[in-house]
């Protein structure tokens, strides 16, 4: 088990303030840097400055190839490895591929290998033939919104994947975001993290409920949550009243939100940890604190 901290890099922090934060988190004890995707660049210069400050294993999870083309994000990552001396993880993801996803991501990973040589590269992966495919080909599995049981799932549905291919299941990591608000006004923190649930959960009109995120929470038991919510979208309701109705026995399944000297008390003995990471942002009750946070183990 390895605990690493999450920072979203559309936090918009100054160079100072990234390098600052690698080298406090260094000191803290974790043991890697991670940062989704955006649409430029912009992340994987963060990771080698992470680096270049603290010394540690940088990672982003997942480029999606729906928007980061193989041969683009190859180039980028080939010079983001050379940077940080090979102390950089490539996460990719189907995204909004529709066409044959694991077969894309089947194709994908054998580009990448021919790219990026001796690099490590997870797969972004919530459905069953996703995390077989993570188990069977890429050096891991990058999970994300996922309550323990359903990290139990994915695991298993991981290592069937991997005995099929004659690798070891250790071998093959398991990676996962878990996300955090943190503010001394606990309702303002709730809503604010129900809030980037629904951004996720919620399907798009017409959208078919079984697939991608969607279909994902409603493996971990949210499928009559969200068609009341979607219900109450197509009538009229705002995002605010959305999250203030979404069932906090249901939130508290996929991360947390609260004080932060709660979150401490309350910090899993179980194998896998997690590593919280903060932003500040306007006044207090009004704009949480928010934050994202990594977990994963196996062996690297």
């Amino acid at each position: 088990m390895e605990i690493g901290l999450g920072i979203d890099s559309r936090f918009a922090l100054s160079d100072g303030d990234q390098r600052t934060i690698a080298r406090e988190a260094a000191g803290l004890g974790y043991t890697s840097l991670w940062t989704p995707i955006g649409n430029t660049r912009e992340p994987f210069d963060i990771c080698v400055a992470w680096h270049d400050a603290s010394g540690l294993p940088t990672g982003i999870a997942v480029a999606p190839v729906s928007a980061w083309p193989i041969e683009k994000v190859a180039s980028v990552a080939k010079e983001t490895l050379e940077r940080t001396q090979g102390k950089f993880t490539l996460g990719t993801g189907a995204g909004r591929t529709a066409d044959a996803p694991i077969r894309v991501m089947r194709d994908a990973i054998e580009a990448l290998r021919t790219r990026l040589p001796g690099a490590s590269v997870y797969l972004g992966a919530l459905g069953p033939q996703m995390l077989r495919l993570a188990g069977e080909r890429y050096d891991g599995a990058a999970l994300n919104w996922c309550s323990a049981d359903q990290v139990r799932w994915s695991r298993e549905r991981v290592a069937a994947g991997a005995r099929a291919a004659g690798r070891k299941p250790s071998d093959v990591r398991i990676h996962e975001y878990i996300r955090v608000c943190i503010d001394e006004d606990e309702e303002a923190a709730r809503i604010a993290f129900a809030t980037m649930v629904l951004t996720y959960a919620l399907a798009r009109p017409g959208a078919d409920k079984t697939k991608g995120y969607r279909g994902h929470f409603a493996r971990m038991g949210f499928d009559a949550a969200l068609t009341d919510l979607e219900a109450r979208r197509a009538g009229g309701a705002d995002d605010q009243e959305l999250a203030r109705t979404f069932p906090i026995g249901l939130l508290r399944l996929v991360g947390y939100w609260g004080r932060p000297e709660r979150r401490a008390r309350r910090a899993p003995s179980g194998p896998v940890r997690r590593a919280v990471a903060r932003r500040q942002g306007g006044e207090r009750g009004t704009t949480p604190r928010r934050s994202s946070r990594s977990r994963s183990n196996g062996r690297r």
